[in-house]
């Protein structure tokens, strides 16, 4: 699939409702509105030939070397640890026309088991890598996670380089869209795994128009049996009201039609049902069911001071580790201290007190935005008084 820069600024107008009319425009519109679409804005136009500043051409040699920097990485962790799964990034970024860049953050994993999850941490801390935080939920009855690493960027006015890597695919929306813990095998291919992911992340913000241009290039290398695949897992993931969302900005932005749904309405139908009945089976559980909403209120959309108030008395009421054994995202907080003696995730509790022994640090949890110093340096030591394995079935409401 062939692109040009007017069809990335189509797909920047279709995604923020505004169409520049001029380059300097489109510049503005960019940098303001969707900052990591504009390294590859600026390729389009020098592989069309237009002269780009010295400012622009900075900020594309910038996002070209990162993307660079990130390849020696990938190569390094597939030649490691072959139980890592890429998400999006490089595997997107190569199905771009020659000239075009695709600019990169960070880079996102999902380990087939945990004990790849820590090998990975290991090879990337041995390499200079610090951890940067963690987050921690039972969900599927287990306890999983994600990491976050960080590594200084030579110029210091950049970016630290970033990589996630994590044990499940995605939470949904923490409420009534179905979790995603691991990839059947049927889901694996690169076009279905990484539509499936530019879904999920919906919950998280608007499409852009990378995303735009990410689904159209994705689909249009897909095969037949990818794109039954993916129609599939959509009905199965309840899916469709998303899919059906991008497609019509992907057509808005004259960047092809995508692919037709099977049962089409219907499936969006069954979507919303079967979202609204998972969200009230939440509240079987209503102290920890309550969490979760205000918590997805607050990460996925801007609380009203009513949902604010009641957030802080949830927090008072629901302990750390309770919350999190009820499906309320835990932050965790590495301390500065070894690394505990452990094989796996262990999350433990002491009075209000929790916090999850890793292979890799000791992480404080908190729900909240609230964590003291007193916390800190109580689980920073060595020595501590004996904890309570906080177990999937302790109380949470």
């Amino acid at each position: 699939m062939g692109l040009t820069s007017d069809d990335l600024v189509r797909a920047l107008g279709a995604s923020c409702g505004e169409e520049p009319e001029a380059l300097a425009w489109s510049v503005m519109l960019v940098r303001r509105a969707q900052p990591s679409f504009a390294a590859t804005l600026y390729s389009a136009w020098q592989a069309e030939g237009i002269s780009l500043n010295p400012g622009l051409r900075h900020e594309l040699d910038s996002a070209k070397a990162r993307i660079d920097f990130y390849r020696s990485i990938a190569a390094d962790l597939a030649a490691k640890v072959p139980g890592l799964t890429p998400i999006k990034g490089l595997e997107i970024a190569d199905l771009y026309p020659g000239g075009l860049i695709r600019a990169m953050n960070d880079l996102d994993y999902v380990a087939s088991g945990e004990p790849d999850l820590w090998q990975a941490a290991s090879v990337l801390t041995a390499d200079g890598w610090e951890i940067e935080t963690a987050t921690f939920s039972r969900v599927g009855g287990a306890l999983q996670m994600m990491v976050s690493l960080l590594r200084p960027h030579p110029d210091p006015c950049q970016l630290p380089y970033g990589v996630e890597i994590a044990s499940y695919c995605s939470y949904g929306n923490l409420g009534g869209v179905t979790p995603l813990l691991s990839l059947p095998e049927q889901w694996r291919a690169p076009a279905v795994k990484n539509m499936i992911m530019l879904l999920y992340e919906r919950f998280e913000q608007p499409f852009r128009a990378r995303d735009l241009v990410d689904a159209a290039l994705l689909l249009g290398s897909a095969s037949a049996a990818d794109i039954a695949a993916l129609g599939s897992a959509l009905t199965r993931l309840r899916l469709a009201p998303e899919y059906n969302e991008l497609a019509s900005l992907v057509s808005q932005a004259g960047l092809g039609p995508l692919p037709g749904l099977p049962a089409g309405s219907l499936a969006r139908g069954v979507a919303r049902v079967s979202r609204a009945a998972r969200s009230a089976g939440h509240l079987k559980r209503p102290l920890a069911g309550s969490a979760r909403h205000l918590q997805r209120r607050r990460i996925f959309r801007r609380p009203r001071a009513p949902e604010r108030w009641a957030w802080t008395a949830v927090q008072r009421l629901l302990p750390p580790a309770a919350a999190v054994s009820g499906g309320v995202l835990g932050f965790g907080l590495p301390l500065d201290r070894p690394p505990p003696d452990v094989d796996a995730a262990i999350l433990c509790r002491r009075g209000r007190l929790a916090w999850v022994d890793t292979p890799a640090a000791r992480f404080l949890l908190a729900v909240g935005d609230d964590v003291t110093q007193s916390a800190v340096d109580e689980l920073s030591g060595t020595e501590a008084a004996a904890p309570v394995v906080a177990q999937a079935a302790e109380n949470a409401g």
